[in-house]
């Protein structure tokens, strides 16, 4: 029976997995969450070359992706139920690169945050991320957030909202918007750990807040540079040539130092985390 029970989960995970199967990762289009992916795999992406390392039945990566999903919704709640309004959920935006290419992406809302609270008076972009506790650990002790999440947040702020739910805004800079008086005051990513968070070992073990907000901003110049990452894609695949595999210590192959080996680990080069692991390798 040990065995049968193996196989019924089994029947789960494939029927989950067929939809990546069936589409692979589909026809390419810029997309503002993509701004940290591996500059490779998009052009990669771009000029139509296939998976050659598919997601496997038992990674479940349709279940983690739902599970974000899950989070952002309820972390929007928790929000609002504290008494901070909660606005312009999954608007519509599109930036302009510096190459003037037009990009959209929904941002996951507005916080109008009131006069009595702390950071009040103000309204801030905010994106809700769910991570790992080995995540999560990270942006509590630095407290920054993550570069990745810096650049697609940066680019909703810089970009103008195109969305027909919101007619009286559209063309205006997200930035630029005011809510009864209310003007922008930063963004903020709200970090929420899908297990629980703790720090250390044994009875030095304390326990972390279950979410952590960090708060950051932006100018102009800095979101032209992230920007330009859209730009180098288009450039390549329009000469029909793949950029060089990314140094190891680059964030976009979630680069990391090991104290053991003395060098860095680009993490992501690994056929379990890039789907054309085989292809690049191939092409180098």
């Amino acid at each position: 029976m040990t065995q049968q029970c193996k196989d019924l989960t089994l029947v789960v995970l494939d029927k989950l997995n067929e939809r990546s199967l069936k589409v692979d990762d589909g026809e390419y289009f810029h997309r503002v969450s993509a701004v940290s992916r591996c500059v490779r795999d998009a052009v990669m992406h771009a000029l139509e070359v296939p998976w050659t390392n598919p997601p496997q039945p038992q990674w479940g990566q349709q279940i983690t992706f739902d599970q974000g999903h899950d989070a952002e919704d309820r972390v929007i709640d928790y929000i609002t139920k504290a008494g901070i309004e909660v606005a312009c959920s999954q608007m519509r935006v599109e930036a302009t690169t510096p190459m003037g290419m037009k990009m959209a992406g929904h941002m996951d809302g507005i916080m109008i945050v009131p006069d009595d609270m702390p950071m009040g008076g103000k309204w801030y972009l905010f994106d809700v991320k769910s991570t790992s506790v080995y995540g999560y650990n990270q942006t509590y002790g630095d407290d920054k957030a993550k570069p990745n999440h810096i650049k697609q947040l940066s680019i909703y702020k810089h970009a103008a909202v195109a969305d027909d739910n919101y007619p009286e805004v559209n063309g205006i800079k997200v930035k630029d918007l005011e809510f009864n008086g209310v003007k922008y005051g930063g963004m903020i990513v709200c970090y929420f750990p899908k297990e629980r968070p703790t720090k250390g070992y044994g009875d030095k073990k304390t326990e972390l807040p279950k979410l952590h907000f960090i708060t950051f901003d932006t100018d102009e110049t800095e979101n032209d540079v992230f920007l330009d990452f859209f730009d180098a894609i288009e450039d390549y695949k329009n000469r029909g040539v793949l950029p060089p595999i990314p140094d190891a210590s680059d964030e976009m192959v979630w680069g990391g130092y090991n104290k053991k080996e003395g060098s860095y680990k680009a993490r992501r080069c690994d056929p379990r985390w890039c789907a054309r692991y085989d292809a690049c390798r191939e092409n180098n």
